[in-house]
């Protein structure tokens, strides 16, 4: 009895010693960690797929004219704005507003924004120079008005409304608010900025129309050399037409051709 009772205390010892060593807390544990990093990287992969995936439908929603803006030309300039928002009517006016604020940077810019010295004298003979930017004290008075809506565009997307809106603001709409802020203004030195500021933006206009003119004329100069080429290309590939070709030629029988001449010509 007791040397069973020994062999079975033997036995249960080996036995929980196997089991002690195979499991390995710190393999367990490595596995659960890799189990969750795995998980992690497949949820950020996830998100950032669909993330992508969100982020090319609202690309294809874009309209050309806002990813390209056009150009300012001898008409006047333009201005896109973008807004996303669920309210279809606040989404519209802070993309107008936008707009109008690219707008007004885009009228700076057509006006150059450089430092201007002016000097004047006062009473008592002495000169005085102020340094002041004239276009950024002009501009900013002047309120972005007489626009016209060119492209608008309003597309639901995820919840939102995703809006689109190109302005237009006409070089002659411009010179009206000039105007009418000159007239306006008591101090002549600004008046005279005013005017100065208007002659500056009918000349930028000139240039912008002979720009245009300029271009308009290089492409039908390149028109025309094309179709000249196509037209040597076409004379060079196709031999000249003879207007007797048609007719089948007879051999020229001498008037007094010897016998065996007449046979030759006669198959005889």
């Amino acid at each position: 009895m007791k040397n069973t009772f020994k062999f079975a205390l033997i036995v249960s010892i080996s036995t929980l010693l196997a089991v002690g060593c195979s499991s390995n807390p710190d393999k367990e544990m490595a596995e659960r960690l890799a189990t969750l990093e795995k998980a992690e990287l497949d949820r950020i992969a996830e998100r950032q797929a669909a993330q992508q995936a969100q982020r090319k439908e609202e690309l294809e929603t874009s309209p050309r004219w806002f990813l390209s803006p056009p150009e300012a030309d001898g008409t006047g300039f333009y201005g896109v704005g973008y807004a996303r928002s669920k309210q279809m009517g606040h989404a519209l006016k802070a993309a107008r507003l936008q707009a109008e604020f690219e707008l007004a940077k885009m009228y700076r810019q057509e006006l150059s924004g450089s430092e201007r010295a002016f000097e004047r004298g006062n009473n008592e003979g002495d000169v005085i120079a102020q340094t002041t930017f004239l276009i950024d004290k002009i501009v900013d008075a002047v309120p972005v008005v007489g626009y016209t809506v060119v492209e608008q565009k309003m597309v639901p997307l995820n919840g939102v409304f995703e809006t689109f809106v190109l302005l237009k603001l006409p070089y002659d709409e411009f010179n009206k608010v000039l105007q009418s802020q000159r007239e306006r203004e008591l101090d002549k030195t600004v008046q005279a900025s005013f005017d100065d500021l208007e002659r500056r933006l009918n000349n930028r206009r000139a240039q912008r129309e002979q720009e245009a003119q300029a271009n308009f004329e290089r492409e039908q100069e390149a028109i025309r050399n094309r179709a000249d080429m196509l037209n040597k290309g076409v004379e060079a590939g196709e031999p000249k037409a003879n207007p007797n070709d048609d007719q089948v030629q007879k051999p020229a029988i001498p008037a007094k051709a010897p016998l065996s001449a007449l046979r030759s010509i006669v198959g005889g």
